[in-house]
């Protein structure tokens, strides 16, 4: 029995020694990217040419922003609105929209932003249908799933020990995480990555971070985004032409992620789990669905299947807005501000006037109703 529970033993100390090296490694590069991001000061740009690792740009910036009075969730349809769009003063509006933002994404940033205690005045929505597609896949939030972990399991699978456990759940937590064999053959990857010359997660935005920023001012009609996390799109538009076959393409090709729509109820779950959460913290939220090109609109509605999904989440958002109270406005259709066809960019990302219309809107009829 002796040497099999000193086997055991050895084991587990093995573990605990590999997981905390490289719990101690990531905390170390993630207070580097701290440092960095710390450098992205109103006034600059970080202009990119392809990829960016959205997720874990915004966990390096989160932690250094001063706490915004405005923080606008969603995905890429909503990365175009500013703080000079909202006539915001620097500082005070945070974009942290990201590209196929799902409600982890959003959770995440809840979290991060509760946890460096920056909590906003304001939290505006831009919500897709496809969010609540059990059919589509969406899991680029696992970047950040550690942070959304931590916020379900004390909001909603732990809920019932929260109480009693307090602080001390989530140090168990901690200790689980050393402890796991799950997390061992992530945090032997995470150490091997250098020795073998691969570069670490997250080093690219470190790097852009380094590279990239210049004074907003010299962007010159490059994809960048801003300090405030908005995003600089490059110079050019499409033509009506150009835009009317992009509608037509997402509407017929899959591109909308609408088809085979299944509800998921466990995401529409979640939305409700952070939005009592934040307005708990006195957190204003206002919410919309983001608007399509017009063409785009006819299109889904004129499809049987999209334009059930369409109807279907527009009917749930309302329910659940007005139970919690919570101002919303669904204008997915564009001709509800209006928007016009020149003001977007294809079929289902609009402009910044349209976005701000929509935004105005929403916060108007906010402090009407109140």
């Amino acid at each position: 029995m002796r040497p099999y529970v000193v086997t055991v033993c050895l084991l587990l100390g093995l573990v605990l020694l590999i997981n905390g090296a490289a719990a101690w490694d990531r905390a170390g590069h993630d207070a580097r990217m701290r440092r960095l991001a710390g450098e992205f000061r109103p006034g600059l740009a970080m202009v990119f040419s392809g990829y960016v690792d959205e997720r874990r740009l915004q966990k390096a910036r989160i932690a250094t922003i001063p706490r915004p009075r405005v923080v606008a969730f969603g995905s890429s349809r909503i990365r175009e609105l500013s703080s000079a769009a909202l006539d915001a003063s620097p500082g005070t509006f945070y974009n942290a929209g990201m590209s196929a933002a799902s409600v982890e994404d959003y959770i995440a940033v809840w979290e991060l932003l509760r946890a460096t205690g920056k909590i906003p005045d304001l939290a505006i929505f831009s919500l897709d249908e496809w969010l609540f597609n059990a059919a589509h896949d969406q899991v680029r939030w696992l970047a950040l799933g550690d942070v959304v972990t931590r916020f379900l399991e004390q909001h909603d699978e732990g809920r019932r020990l929260a109480p009693l456990l307090g602080g001390a759940k989530y140090q168990w937590y901690r200790v689980k995480e050393l402890l796991s064999f799950t997390v061992l053959t992530s945090s032997i990857a995470d150490l091997e990555r250098p020795l073998t010359g691969r570069r670490r997660l997250g080093e690219g935005v470190a790097e852009a971070l380094r590279r990239d920023l210049i004074p907003e001012n010299e962007v010159a009609g490059r994809n960048a985004i801003r300090a405030d996390g908005s995003v600089i799109r490059a110079a050019g538009r499409p033509t009506i032409a150009d835009l009317r076959f992009t509608a037509r393409r997402y509407a017929q090709s899959g591109d909308s992620h609408l088809a085979g729509f299944r509800w998921d109820a466990q995401r529409a779950h979640r939305l409700e789990l952070l939005w009592r959460d934040m307005k708990a913290q006195g957190v204003q939220v206002v919410a919309y669905l983001a608007p399509y090109h017009p063409l785009a609109w006819q299109l889904l509605h004129a499809d049987p299947a999209q334009g059930r999904a369409v109807t279907t989440t527009a009917v749930f958002l309302t329910d659940l807005t007005g139970h919690l109270q919570i101002s919303f406005l669904d204008v997915s259709d564009p001709g509800v501000i209006p928007c016009e066809e020149t003001e977007f960019y294809d079929a289902e990302h609009a402009d910044p006037s349209c976005l701000t219309r929509v935004v105005t809107r929403l916060v108007r009829r906010t402090e009407v109703s109140s």
